[in-house]
């Protein structure tokens, strides 16, 4: 275990025992053993550490997803159930650190920390989508965003009985439950003669991604995050990567960028498990297929 990550999983454990007011610096540093200002040499403030947990909880979920999605043998409401499922024990599995955030003012207030976490949901959206759009096809294409937005209030629902409430259900029988909904809205949509409610162009996480120049900052967004994170990788590793995206951002600079170029770069940097967000967040800008 690297040392940032080790003042990660310490940091998360006393918030968890102490809550977020209640833990310091010097509390993180003594419980991970090692010296005050090799926590600061990583983080600037206990709201950077608690920043880098939710980002690192989002690169946790967009991996588990790509796994998900790798498995051709699940089909429709299958593959949804199998994702609902999954997403509820990740919510188990973060119970405790779920009931610090979600209590503490301190926190919720933080304007930063929140734009961490609008990005993060931003990436929850564009999976909901890619697992709707594997299971069901072309078929909910017009209503996609709104079945996302379905998707996603059943389980934020559900996900507070687990984690405010305490709530004492199977989570099988829960996935089960709302990808039965779920389908059920599904075949009654794409029959129906209703117009679809939210589009690409007024939903509000991804209306603006349309545009030259966001498409453009998102891009450097990206590269620039995977230059800083590979700095804490080994020398053979951090050459392989910057290597990779200067030639990404050479293409990306071209008056006619090759899509296919950009596409296999960006596949390149898979097996880096760090960059897995930045990864999709950048083939996402780049408009091509993330492989």
């Amino acid at each position: 275990m690297s040392k940032r990550d080790l003042i990660l999983s310490t940091a998360k454990a006393i918030f968890i025992e102490k809550g977020f007011r209640g833990t310091t610096i010097a509390n993180i540093a003594e419980s991970a053993g090692i010296a005050k200002g090799s926590v600061y040499s990583y983080f600037a403030s206990k709201i950077d550490i608690v920043k880098a947990l939710i980002l690192q909880s989002d690169e946790k979920g967009c991996r588990l997803v790509e796994q998900l999605l790798e498995n051709s043998t699940l089909q429709e409401r299958a593959l949804l159930q199998a994702y609902l499922a999954q997403e509820f024990q990740e919510v188990l599995n973060e119970r405790s650190f779920i009931q610090v955030f979600m209590t503490d003012d301190v926190l919720v207030m933080e304007q930063e920390l929140m734009s961490v976490v609008q990005e993060c949901r931003l990436n929850y959206h564009l999976s909901q989508q890619r697992v709707l759009t594997q299971a069901y096809g072309e078929k909910i294409k017009p209503w996609l965003f709104d079945i996302v937005s379905l998707v996603n209030g059943l389980l934020q629902e559900y996900s507070v009985y687990l984690t405010l409430d305490e709530a004492d259900f199977s989570i099988e029988r829960c996935a089960s439950l709302v990808a039965f909904c779920i389908d059920s809205s599904i075949s009654s949509l794409v029959v129906s003669d209703l117009e679809p409610l939210l589009t690409r162009e007024n939903f509000p996480l991804t209306r603006d991604l349309d545009s030259e120049q966001a498409q453009r900052e998102k891009a450097e967004s990206a590269l620039i995050a995977m230059r800083e994170t590979c700095e804490t990788m080994d020398a053979v590793e951090r050459r392989a990567i910057l290597d990779t995206l200067q030639l990404i951002e050479s293409e990306l600079d071209k008056e006619q960028v090759n899509q296919t170029m950009v596409r296999a770069l960006i596949a390149n940097l898979r097996p880096y498990q760090s960059l897995q967000r930045m990864r999709r967040q950048l083939a996402d800008a780049t408009g091509v297929e993330l492989i």
